[in-house]
């Protein structure tokens, strides 16, 4: 499945999204970070965490508002 990566420079921080093919975006940031736990407070029930890859998913539905969200930081 072919991806399709980019990087959020936030005032907290870098935070890497990636897009897929079926409209899903990936979000990661490093572990314990200040960005990563701003995330994990805007998500609000928009994406679901998956500790196989350490990166909340999100479902094309929320991705681009979760995305300016994030872009607000």
């Amino acid at each position: 499945m072919p991806q399709d990566k980019e990087t959020i420079d936030t005032s907290l921080g870098k935070v890497w999204i990636t897009r897929f093919d079926n409209g899903d975006v990936s979000i990661w940031t490093p572990p314990g970070s200040a960005q990563g736990n701003a995330i994990a407070e805007i998500i609000d029930g928009r994406a679901a965490w998956k500790p196989k890859y350490r990166a909340w998913f999100v479902p094309p539905i929320h991705a681009e508002p979760l995305l300016a969200d994030i872009e607000d930081l």
